[in-house]
């Protein structure tokens, strides 16, 4: 066999193995650009399971690459290590359709009065005497996070402000927690369902990757002229006591406001991710005037 034979056979063996190479391996799949679509924060976590351990979290709107495992999860680098979310919650440009959604709500809504002046149930209205109060996220579950702050903890301590001055005014009162841990959303559903109460109120703190947004605004189960009527005082309340943004009032699908049997509201109190309300939600006087706007508005109704 002469070199330019074996030169021959050399490069076809080489072509050949590439070939084979390229056959039995796998395909790398591409990542993908997804947008955080929740109004609340989206958890990563060191696995792809909801029992995996919490590392962090993902604001509303926030943009992130992945690789999608089609099993429900995707898979991200996060602050420089392995995390994985739930792709059930990352689409294109969810954040800016939410907003414009509500702007056309906000740009179209009747001033609360004149809603609660054609509620045609007013005459027949619950009195209420059994409040649960829901401080969100807990012990595993940060919530937002941002300029030094976790939602979980500044919520709670609302929260309990809001429990002892409704107590105070004779109002039975529940928690769904009272301290750092972790309760399911079908928990917190159940605990308020089972004890029969007349009003759920679930308290929360924003976050946004875009850092220049603020303020407060409170959502309320769609269908209930009551939610409605507690949202609009609590939100008109809370926004005369602490003097910051108002960003309105809004029907919301959220699962505990869903899946309670009592109207329901959930308060988003400032933006943890927002340098101004995150200083305001760290003073004691802001949250204070927080927790007075929402029970005076609970009283008014």
């Amino acid at each position: 066999m002469n070199l330019k034979t074996r030169s021959i056979m050399v490069i076809l063996l080489f072509v050949l193995t590439v070939t084979f190479a390229l056959a039995i391996t796998p395909p790398v799949k591409a990542a993908q650009t997804g947008e955080v679509d929740t109004q609340l924060s989206l958890n990563v976590r060191e696995a792809p399971s909801l029992n995996a351990t919490v590392i962090g979290s993902l604001l509303p709107g926030q943009q992130v690459e992945y690789i999608d495992l089609e099993n429900g999860w995707g898979q991200i680098t996060y602050q420089g290590q392995l995390g994985f979310v739930s792709t059930a919650f990352l689409s294109e440009g969810a954040w800016e359709r939410v907003e414009e959604e509500k702007h056309v709500e906000e740009k179209h809504a009747r001033k609360p009065d004149e809603s609660r002046e054609e509620n045609p149930d007013q005459s027949e209205r619950q009195e209420i005497e059994r409040i649960i109060l829901d401080p969100g996220h807990g012990g595993k579950d940060p919530g937002a996070i941002g300029n030094s702050l976790q939602e979980k903890d500044v919520i709670l301590e609302i929260a309990k402000l809001v429990e002892f001055k409704l107590r105070a005014k004779g109002y039975d009162v529940l928690m769904t927690r009272t301290d750092d841990t972790f309760v399911t959303l079908e928990d917190r559903v159940k605990l308020a369902n089972t004890w029969g109460v007349d009003l759920f109120v679930s308290i929360h703190a924003n976050g946004y990757y875009d850092s220049s947004a603020k303020g407060i605004e409170t959502f309320y189960n769609a269908g209930s002229w009551e939610a409605k009527d507690i949202a609009d005082l609590v939100q008109e309340n809370v926004i005369s006591e602490t003097s910051n943004l108002s960003r309105g009032v809004f029907k919301a699908d959220y699962y505990v406001l869903r899946h309670t049997d009592m109207p329901a509201i959930l308060v988003e109190t400032g933006f943890v991710s927002n340098k101004k309300d995150a200083k305001l939600l760290k003073s004691k006087d802001y949250r204070e005037q927080v927790a007075k706007g929402i029970v005076k508005g609970i009283e008014k109704y």
